[in-house]
């Protein structure tokens, strides 16, 4: 009997002993903290910005996040070529005039004629309704008198050639200069003529 309890109590202690079941389960413990902490080091290696193909680089840019600039340089705003002077007075001056329209509108409510002695073409610009007009025009033009008696008159009838209207555009001929010198004749109102030109030379930058 007493040597049976012994086998007993070795069975016992071989089945349970701590060498057996602690150690197993400290290296499997520390076997799974090693592996997380690599885990954990590959995340932050992925949230990294400055490395290709990480979680930043996969992620789809927002459109709406974009600035006004860039949308801008991928849709360049076409303009005309202004190369004539009937570029200047069509194309251009109409859009200068609407963009002052609070501070030249007042000076400017009336009907004024372009002729381009050189082509002979005539332009008239009308600012007597909401916004301006420039419109060819043919025929003889004359210029109101003092009683209004003929109605289809025009205030001013401005004669100039159109090298003269486009270097008065390029900056390169003062329009209150060329009036003195006769290179710009106007026929009726100077008032004007002398803001019309304020419209098609360049803004003075101060």
């Amino acid at each position: 009997m007493s040597d049976q309890r012994e086998d007993d109590q070795v069975d016992d202690i071989s089945v349970d002993d701590p060498k057996d079941t602690i150690e197993p389960t400290r290296r499997t413990e520390r076997k799974g903290a090693l592996s997380s902490d690599a885990a954990e080091g590959d995340d932050e290696e992925e949230t990294w910005t400055n490395q290709p193909g990480g979680a930043a680089a996969d992620e789809p840019v927002d459109d709406d996040l974009l600035d006004e600039d860039d949308e801008q340089e991928t849709q360049p705003v076409t303009r005309k070529v202004i190369q004539n002077g009937r570029d200047v007075l069509c194309e251009e001056l109409p859009g200068r005039a609407s963009r002052a329209k609070l501070r030249m509108k007042p000076h400017l409510t009336c009907t004024l004629v372009v002729e381009l002695t050189s082509s002979g073409e005539k332009f008239l610009f009308d600012w007597k309704g909401e916004e301006p007009k420039v419109v060819p025009v043919s025929g003889p033009i004359s210029v109101a008198t003092a009683e209004g008696s003929d109605a289809a008159a025009v205030d001013s009838v401005i004669s100039l050639t159109e090298q003269n209207l486009m270097a008065v555009r390029s900056g390169d001929l003062n329009p209150q200069v060329a009036m003195l010198a006769d290179k710009i004749k106007v026929k009726g109102k100077i008032g004007p003529a002398v803001y019309l030109f304020n419209l098609i030379a360049p803004r003075v930058q101060q």
